[in-house]
């Protein structure tokens, strides 16, 4: 799960996000810095809910 959300956390973390930044660069773009303000976050919110919801499932 970690693994998977992990692409979200910068732009470099899937190749998927290389591939629309590139295609994106041409109205305008998304540097490293933008990226992260919003993956970071994001990433770090759906890991939490997602380790939440495995240990409400396991009744750890």
């Amino acid at each position: 799960m970690s693994s998977t959300f992990a692409g979200n956390l910068t732009l470099l973390g899937s190749v998927a996000n290389i591939i629309v930044a590139e295609r994106g660069r041409e109205v305008g773009g998304m540097g490293f810095v933008e990226y992260a303000k919003v993956g970071a976050p994001l990433a770090l919110a759906t890991t939490a809910l997602g380790t939440a919801w495995l240990l409400a499932l396991h009744g750890v």
